[in-house]
């Protein structure tokens, strides 16, 4: 799978991934990594050959690096978590390494995949939670076209308190409004 979009190219992680994967881990800098990245060098090759292809093989979603077409730099990932095909739906999260926030690449790899969700993908609805406190975020999910249905209250705990979730989703009818799927 590849989505070339708005000069990103949208891919699953690969072995040619290693050197770069493994500078995020030794700078601590994982925000641009998946849910369940290495935190050691030393997995980093495993994680590449196996671990980070786990979800897509088992059907319930996939993490994809967000590269940057003109460098060949990965700065962020992407991914479809929670995935039901009988549902038709799936979650979708970004991530991006700190250094590279600002410039759009959140907001371009989630409308990307989102609109290849619902067109390629097969999916009705893709819907995404970002933290009522995280207005990057938040921004994040309007600018790629999510649409705000509401407010999931005190729905997340990141081990010192609850966190109020903003819900948002995206579905076919909303590419349609936005000038088709492109």
């Amino acid at each position: 799978m590849k989505i070339v979009s708005g000069g990103l190219e949208i891919r699953e992680f690969e072995s040619q991934d290693a050197i770069q994967v493994a500078a995020f881990v030794v700078a601590g800098d994982r925000t641009a990594l998946p849910p369940g990245s290495p935190g050691v060098v030393a997995d980093v090759d495993g994680w590449l050959a196996e671990t980070v292809h786990q979800r897509r093989l088992d059907g319930e979603g996939v993490h994809l690096a967000v590269v940057e077409g003109a460098s060949g730099e990965i700065v962020g990932s992407v991914g479809l978590r929670d995935t039901d095909w009988r549902a038709g739906r799936s979650e979708i999260g970004y991530g991006v390494r700190a250094s590279r926030r600002g410039r759009g690449h959140a907001t371009e790899a989630a409308r990307a995949v989102g609109r290849w969700a619902l067109t390629d993908g097969g999916m009705r609805r893709v819907q995404l939670h970002a933290r009522l406190d995280n207005i990057a975020s938040l921004r994040v999910a309007e600018q790629a076209g999510y649409q705000r249905e509401g407010t999931l209250r005190l729905a997340q705990w990141d081990g010192e308190e609850a966190h109020d979730l903003a819900v948002f989703s995206m579905i076919a009818a909303d590419l349609e409004a936005a000038g088709g799927a492109r």
